[in-house]
């Protein structure tokens, strides 16, 4: 496929998904017609047909012979790139519920990846928190975070099913800095399992720190089922 195909079948794609995420189209809804995808984008039918088997093989869509193409289960959850948002917001921001398990909930010494990572003693404290946030009867993100004792020194007193580490971090130490990589990893059989995914599944993990009064007040591994999530944002002015 050529370059320019391959950014036109995209750019299909991009119109069904957005639709689906603006919540035109909602889970089981029937989505536009090749016929009519084609009238109203402008393209071939072969590229509309093209993104809408990937979609299909992406499990974003089920197209039944005879009748249609329907989206299936919920829309793609959607975070920012470059900015850190509170997870229960961007839920509610889509009009869905969220909630959360604590997995576990506890005070560890830190080990040698740890220690250089916070830019600390190897065995010195730390807190940690492992909580699985849920979209509806959907789990979005394993959380995984370590947080220093000297800027947050209640949390382990904290209620996370009630509000998220996130939104108590930034209350209780302003974020000054951060980082993020973002990688494409299989999921362990442990993650998958909390996930509700298969062993091996791709998943997107965003590996995060923060700094708070002048040294590492967090690191964090935010782990998301990769069929129903994606990271999307936007810079410079737009003309």
């Amino acid at each position: 496929m050529t370059t320019a195909a391959r950014a036109v079948y995209q750019t299909v794609k991009r119109h069904v998904l957005g639709e689906i995420r603006t919540g035109r189209w909602r889970a089981g809804d029937r989505i536009s017609s090749e016929h009519a995808l084609v009238r109203e984008l402008g393209v071939a039918r072969m590229t509309v047909r093209r993104a809408l088997d990937e979609l299909t093989r992406e499990g974003l869509i089920v197209r039944r012979a005879g009748v249609g193409a329907f989206v299936a289960g919920e829309p793609l959850a959607e975070s920012h790139p470059l900015e850190i948002r509170d997870i229960a917001a961007e839920v509610a921001a889509r009009g869905h519920v969220w909630r959360a398990e604590v997995v576990a909930l506890e005070a560890v010494t830190a080990a040698a990846e740890l220690a250089r990572r916070f830019e600390i003693a190897v065995g010195a404290p730390l807190y940690r928190s492992e909580i699985l946030h849920w979209e509806g009867e959907t789990p979005i993100q394993l959380e995984q975070r370590w947080v220093s004792p000297d800027i947050a020194p209640d949390y382990l007193a904290q209620n996370f099913t009630a509000g998220t580490p996130g939104a108590h971090l930034l209350a209780t130490a302003p974020i000054e800095a951060g980082e993020q990589i973002v990688r494409a990893e299989a999921a362990d059989p442990r993650t998958a399992g909390l996930l509700r995914l298969t062993e091996g599944a791709p998943v997107l993990t965003v590996a995060r720190r923060t700094w708070s009064r002048g040294r590492v007040a967090s690191a964090a591994r935010l782990i998301h089922p990769g069929h129903a999530f994606q990271l999307a944002g936007r810079f410079g002015d737009r003309p």
